[in-house]
């Protein structure tokens, strides 16, 4: 693995990176393969060597281990350059979340470098040591480079050259070569917490006049041609290198030789620490944590708010007089409330890793299917629990297949005739509305064919034959297990076993698929997913003796009948008068067999939910309110149940069932089925 990333960047040196994109996608494909075979979840790829014939013959004498020490020819012009440009620079003018990324992981490289130094120091022959020093300084060049660090890149390269003679045994590791590695890491650590200032204050960063010095004795040392020891200038010895780490804090107090303090002018007058922001930039400081500890903490948490409202809803505490305890059961309240949004968003990550890999989705597919197709993604820093995105996944590559294979046209006179580019046009976006996720498949192709469809279900028995539907339930049929209107197969799409596992794997997270679809225009595929399966955002009804939370994602709105409105079907079936269309109602006592609930429409609420664009109304007794609600399993007994999603613990103690409104409309129309069966036996 080694080898074959040093031939990639040779190859990136040698070449123009876009002519070798195929190339490089292959290598990540095989070191992925090859990580999953280690961690004994995959098979063995094929052999490096194949993977290095594929990449050709680049840097073949870079890594030739017969080749004699030199200089690194390469980057020995970079000294002067970068030496005399790179605190020139400002910072701020590139992505400063990056910037703060890499500090933070350089940070942790250097700390565990110098914990192989000692350990170098005490045996010098500890080769694990050795190679751990290096692979510190080799991936903080490759990062520093990506972010346009040159200096810090050029640096960690000419310490990396000299760790690697060492290796070869051509420099040998005595005291002077030692203490010249420890000075690497000290300045480095230096040139790094440069950045946390520079971003905390104008971008700009600061001159380090020991820089050359150390530089050229690295690749003095590292090239033989000055013995580790001698000719040491002592301004740039170790301990000048360690002060200078204690006057980072203070930033007046380091800046004070090479320029002027940049909270001041030069006529003295205050300046923000920030020109360009308008304010002094916040440092993030990133710290990892193990997932099990974080998915205990904010189990942890949703227990503290369930106890919480147990204690605040206590008739005890609510009829008490005390005007202080009150006071501090609504402090409780407040912080309880703000520790579980707190737990929540640690949980939440962006949703640009899983955009990436549908990028490359789409690039290969378009190149399978000979394709033309620009894909643009929006929104990828929207954030989402960490469990949601995990099972987006499945669902966007479903979609993104048919965009490509069904709606853009394979045939590019096509689009120009109607107007279009020659490219197909796919957008991926994500984006928050009304307290969920939004995620967007967009095309602009031939769109989906209402009149195919509606045969195709025809032909399957899915739809009677003169029936009459509307667009939305005829383009919800594709839904249907198996449908495909496909006339051809390929190793694409066209089989019919895509779409139902968009439709199943969303309703899994509690979410809602819309297809809008113009004839000649394109489609557009939404999805509506909850912020975070941990917490749902809920209606409490009560029905009878038993609370029910109904997801308000589901909810369309909540009516009390009147006689108007209230209809039977054969004096079995009700009905319900919605929005100028009639819907079934179902009692939701009866449903679960609740005693003692409301017989009269007239005095019930019927809650109006919604699930792949069919309405149905759940009559029930009242409306407790709406909460957050903490998601409990149920069990392996009670779980998967149809129409029940969950529990929640309620604040009397008592375990309320959250329907799973999908689910509901399977069993109503099961029930009625049922009904009618027996009175035809009858």
């Amino acid at each position: 693995m080694s080898e074959l990333s040093h031939r990639v960047e040779d190859l990136l040196l040698d070449s123009d990176p876009r002519e070798c994109v195929t190339r490089l996608i292959n290598v990540k494909d095989w070191l992925i393969r090859k990580f999953e075979s280690l961690q004994g979840q995959g098979s063995e790829p094929e052999p490096v060597e194949e993977m290095i014939a594929m990449l050709g013959d680049a840097g073949i004498e870079a890594v030739d281990a017969a080749a004699p020490a030199n200089p690194d020819p390469g980057f020995a012009p970079a000294e002067v350059e970068t030496e005399a440009g790179y605190y020139d620079m400002n910072i701020l003018d590139g992505d400063v979340d990056l910037i703060q990324e890499f500090i933070s992981e350089a940070l942790e490289h250097l700390e565990s470098s110098e914990a192989g130094l000692l350990l170098l120091e005490a045996d010098r022959t500890d080769n694990g040591a050795l190679d751990a020093v290096f692979r510190a300084f080799h991936t903080i060049k490759g990062v520093a480079g990506f972010i346009d660090m040159d200096h810090i890149r050029d640096f960690a390269h000419k310490s990396e050259n000299l760790l690697d003679v060492v290796r070869k045994g051509e420099v040998p590791l005595d005291g002077g070569a030692m203490d010249l590695i420890f000075e690497s890491v000290d300045l480095l650590k230096i040139l790094v917490n440069d950045l946390n200032e520079a971003i905390r204050t104008d971008g700009c960063v600061l001159k380090r006049p020991e820089y050359a010095g150390v530089m050229e004795q690295l690749i003095a040392c590292a090239s033989g041609a000055t013995a580790p020891g001698e000719d040491r200038p002592e301004a740039s010895g170790a301990d000048d290198l360690k002060s200078g780490l204690v006057v980072l804090g203070n930033r007046n107090v380091a800046d004070a030789e090479h320029r002027e303090s940049p909270g001041k002018q030069a006529d003295g007058a205050e300046v923000g620490g920030n020109d360009r922001m308008g304010k002094t930039n916040q440092i993030r400081e990133a710290l990892r944590v193990d997932a099990e500890r974080l998915d205990l903490l904010v189990e942890t948490i949703g227990e503290l708010v369930i106890a919480e409202a147990m204690v605040s809803q206590n008739p005890a505490v609510r009829n008490t007089q005390s005007m202080g305890l009150l006071g501090d059961i609504d402090h409780l309240d407040k912080i309880c409330r703000e520790l579980q949004e707190l737990g929540t968003s640690l949980r939440m990550v962006p949703v640009r890793p899983i955009f990436q890999k549908m990028a490359r989705l789409v690039r290969d597919l378009s190149k399978k299917s000979g394709r033309k197709i620009r894909f643009v993604t929006r929104g990828e820093d929207t954030e989402l629990d960490k469990s949601v995105v995990e099972k987006i996944s499945d669902p966007l590559v479903h979609m993104l297949r048919n965009a490509v294979d069904h709606g853009i046209e394979s045939n590019c006179e096509q689009r120009l005739a109607a107007g279009k580019t020659r490219e197909g046009n796919i957008e991926l976006s994500a984006s928050h509305k009304g307290g969920n996720i939004c995620i967007e498949v967009r095309d602009d192709g031939r769109g989906l064919d209402r009149d195919a469809i509606l045969a195709k279900a025809i032909e399957r028995g899915l739809v009677a034959e003169g029936a009459t539907l509307s667009d939305r339930e005829i383009l919800n049929l594709i839904f249907e297990p198996g449908f495909s209107t496909s006339e051809t197969v390929t190793d694409v799409s066209g089989r019919g076993v895509g779409m139902d596992v968009v439709r199943r794997n969303v309703e899994e997270m509690r979410g809602a698929v819309d297809i809008r679809s113009e004839p000649g225009q394109g489609s557009v595929f939404s999805f509506r997913l909850p912020l975070t399966m941990a917490i749902i955002d809920g209606m409490v009804i009560r029905c009878g003796a038993e609370h029910y939370i109904v997801p308000t994602l589901s909810v369309v709105r909540l009516v009390r009948p009147t006689e108007k409105q209230y209809s039977t079907v054969m004096e079995r079936g009700e009905m319900l008068r919605f929005e100028e269309d009639l819907i079934p109602m179902y009692r939701l006592n009866r449903l679960f067999d609740v005693p003692d609930a409301r017989d009269r429409y007239d005095k019930a609420v019927v809650v109006v939910v919604e699930s792949e664009g069919k309405r149905i109304g759940l009559m029930t007794d009242d409306l407790e309110g709406q909460q957050q609600i903490v998601i409990k399993s149920l069990g392996e007994t009670v779980q998967g149940t149809d129409g029940i999603a969950g529990g929640a613990i309620m604040s009397n103690g008592n375990v309320a069932l959250i329907l799973d409104v999908a689910g509901l409309v399977k069993v109503a129309h099961e029930s009625d089925a049922d009904k009618t069966k027996t009175q035809e036996t009858d």
